[in-house]
């Protein structure tokens, strides 16, 4: 068993709030703990990006993603096939409280993605095989706001506009901060969420968890992408790890959150009940892919270019003007965003399925790319007779760390 002390003396700090944790604990997560109970020195800002893939299990270990690095893991990281975004809210608005939650989330982070528990763990035997673990750290407007930080607001952050087509249900609103949670393993997942979250309960409260998942398979043999419960393909275009730098990641190196993105969460239920009486010819005209393949109407695989331009006999478009894939279609570098599906299914609400998708988009800015976007959308979508949003939020994912540091440190400079 390990030694409780660590535990005893970081409940303790926790018990008495962020400002005992900062002033008792000092320098408490501005290092590295070894096996051997030293603390390593700070190194430089991390040069490199977090692997887009895991770190080869050792024999009958399990498979980790890097925390440390210039960009936070889990945006370019492969999708774990479990994701669950956990939405907080400072209990006391203020600074030594936001940087109490920035140095445990890093620390917690740093030793949990790593295979190992936190610090006062108690089932520390589930740290062990992360399977990929990745947790990331968004920050909201309002904590800005509220913490007295409003003139440091990102421009890439704005507030995002209402649409026609959203109908937002309680709670799944904006909150102050995002843990951004995945795994290929459910158990350490579980645990991972509830070391967090109980390790910052003194300082923040919890509005939502939404849970998501992928399927194991890839929705075409060979491909990448998954299915959402529709059965449709869902996130065909992506840009490749080669783009990032020019659609996702903030390259702004005068600011505290340069290397970052800006993530919006849109909670979206499907109307399974009016969408399964459709026959397959309509589902797939109204999206414009093939069901089966995902290729687009016209064309035979997912991967060929949509046929925008395209007629048939009749001299009609081969691709609707309203169809999902023609509305949505980024015309631009600068429209393109990060698509990241999650599947949920709550299981019977009111009589009907309340299942859909968590739609995670990533962007390094959302006024020339999803907020046009969501405009066409709620204007001509066909599509829009068998979805509705009902949740939706935006944050800040900040740029990486390198070890030493904690997550956003510069945002408090």
């Amino acid at each position: 068993m390990p030694d409780s002390s660590p535990a005893l003396t970081r409940r303790g700090m926790l018990a008495a709030g962020g400002a005992a944790l900062l002033g008792a604990a000092g320098g408490f997560a501005l290092g590295t703990a070894r096996a051997d109970g030293a603390v390593s020195a700070a190194t430089p800002t991390a040069e490199a990006t977090v692997p887009t893939t895991a770190t080869p299990a050792p024999s009958g270990g399990s498979p980790t993603i890097p925390f440390y690095g210039m960009h936070q893991a889990g945006v370019e990281t492969e999708p774990a096939l479990l994701q669950t975004f956990v939405g907080l809210n400072l209990r006391e608005p203020t600074r030594d409280s936001l940087e109490a939650v920035l140095r445990l989330v890093t620390d917690d982070a740093a030793r949990l993605t790593g295979g190992e528990p936190a610090l006062g763990d108690t089932e520390p035997e589930l740290a062990g095989h992360p399977d990929r673990l990745t947790v990331t750290l968004g920050l909201g407007r309002p904590l800005f706001e509220r913490v007295g930080l409003k003139d440091r607001i990102p421009a890439q952050l704005p507030e995002l506009p209402g649409f026609r087509t959203d109908a937002f249900e309680d709670p799944w609103s904006q909150t102050d901060l995002l843990l951004q949670v995945g795994s290929d393993n459910a158990v350490t997942l579980a645990h991972t969420i509830r070391m967090l979250t109980k390790d910052l309960s003194t300082l923040t409260s919890v509005a939502w968890t939404q849970p998501g998942f992928r399927s194991p398979r890839p929705a075409v043999p060979g491909g990448s992408t998954t299915r959402n419960l529709m059965g449709q393909v869902d996130g065909t275009v992506n840009p490749q790890p080669g783009e990032f730098a020019d659609v996702v990641w903030i390259d702004d190196g005068t600011e505290w959150y340069s290397g970052g993105t800006i993530l919006v969460l849109r909670r979206i239920r499907m109307l399974m009940d009016t969408w399964e009486i459709l026959d397959r010819t309509t589902q797939e005209t109204v999206i414009g892919r093939h069901l089966d393949t995902g290729a687009p109407l016209g064309g035979t695989s997912e991967s060929d270019p949509v046929p925008f331009d395209a007629t048939d006999e009749l001299g009609l478009p081969v691709i609707p003007q309203d169809a999902h894939i023609r509305v949505a279609h980024a015309t631009t570098p600068e429209e393109t965003i990060l698509r990241r599906p999650y599947s949920y299914d709550n299981g019977m609400r009111n009589g009907t399925n309340d299942v859909g998708l968590i739609f995670a988009a990533y962007t390094r800015d959302p006024r020339t790319s999803f907020i046009p976007m969501q405009e066409r959308i709620s204007a001509s979508d066909a599509f829009n007779q068998w979805n509705t949003t009902i949740g939706s939020s935006a944050y800040v994912m900040p740029g990486g760390v390198a070890e030493g540091g904690y997550l956003a440190e510069d945002l408090l400079a």
